[in-house]
């Protein structure tokens, strides 16, 4: 659908009943497609949505990558193939885990397993390799990069850190739109019917929370983000405030938590992972992601403190 003049959103789901939405904006004279989700997804909604609205992906001028995340550059091979002029791009800072489906896997998703015992299985790994069809970037960007798609129409890639280092959103000042992608993630990942999928997996606290200030800021009319519905009005500024009143919640759990001992990360998914969210059980190992995030940042501000027990595995606990 046109969510706006000119910038377009597409549906895209990918197992299990799960759903992301990638946005296209046309203008006279170039095109911007943001993000292209899953291995199958180009070919199963993309191209054909560009289809039905009579546009040649060979009209496509850019892809940009919103961050390093298998359903938001798994399908990069395949747009690449089926729109080769156009140029593939993201934040340097995601740069390695994007242009590598291996790097991905091993230091994004697998990064919990020498210091916290949480080991991705083979079975996730290559499932992970099926989805994410990785290709070369062609340009890297560091935020605040303007694109001019028509004349007097100019959008600007705004670096909005937080869920990765290099998360990117794109704003139209003209209809005042953020294509939003996971700069903030609400109080869980929705999946297809708009049910808890996932928590929300931030991954840098301070970065995350000054994002959301920022988008606070803002003037912004709609706000479209890549799993959740569009945003509009005051429903902004009340997105904005759960996604940061969930993680300094988490931190207060997590705190509570060191009151009784030393705890690991393992141990404090299995001690919150059905109280912090109504996600299947499934779902609850993506709890390493905002967990281990406060952590480093109560660690960081000598509100906990780290060892390591006979297994290697760090535990936290009260400063002495």
């Amino acid at each position: 659908m046109e969510i706006a003049p000119g910038i377009h959103r597409i549906k895209c789901t990918f197992e299990p009943n799960r759903v992301a939405f990638v946005h296209l904006l046309i203008g006279s004279e170039a095109a911007l497609l943001v993000d292209t989700c899953c291995a199958h997804n180009p070919e199963a909604e993309i191209l054909p949505y560009m289809r039905s609205i009579s546009f040649d992906p060979k009209r496509l001028t850019y892809i940009l990558i919103s961050h390093s995340d298998l359903d938001h550059q798994g399908g990069n091979q395949p747009m690449k193939a089926a729109a080769p002029q156009a140029l593939l791009m993201c934040h340097n800072l995601d740069r390695p885990w994007i242009e590598s489906t291996e790097a991905l896997i091993e230091k994004r998703y697998n990064q919990f397993a020498a210091d916290h015992g949480i080991v991705m299985s083979e079975d996730a790994k290559q499932s992970t390799r099926e989805q994410t069809l990785s290709a070369p970037l062609d340009l890297t960007l560091e935020g605040g990069e303007c694109f001019r798609l028509s004349p007097g129409w100019y959008v600007e890639a705004l670096h909005t850190p937080g869920h990765t280092w290099g998360h990117l959103a794109v704003f139209d000042p003209r209809s005042r739109t953020l294509i939003a992608g996971e700069a903030a993630l609400s109080t869980a990942i929705l999946d297809l019917d708009w049910k808890p999928a996932l928590p929300p997996t931030y991954c840098y606290v301070e970065t995350y929370l000054n994002t959301i200030d920022r988008l606070s800021r803002m003037n912004i009319d709609l706000y479209a983000p890549s799993h959740w519905p569009v945003q509009h009005g005051s429903e902004i500024g009340s997105f904005l405030r759960e996604s940061r009143s969930y993680c300094l919640h988490v931190e207060a759990k997590l705190l509570e938590l060191a009151q009784a001992g030393p705890f690991t990360l393992q141990g404090a998914i299995e001690r919150y992972g059905s109280e912090l969210g109504a996600w299947p059980e499934s779902g609850a190992g993506a709890l390493s992601f905002p967990f281990l995030a406060n952590l480093n940042f109560l660690v960081q501000r000598g509100k906990l403190a780290t060892s390591r027990g006979t297994d290697g595995v760090l535990r936290y606990s009260l400063p002495v």
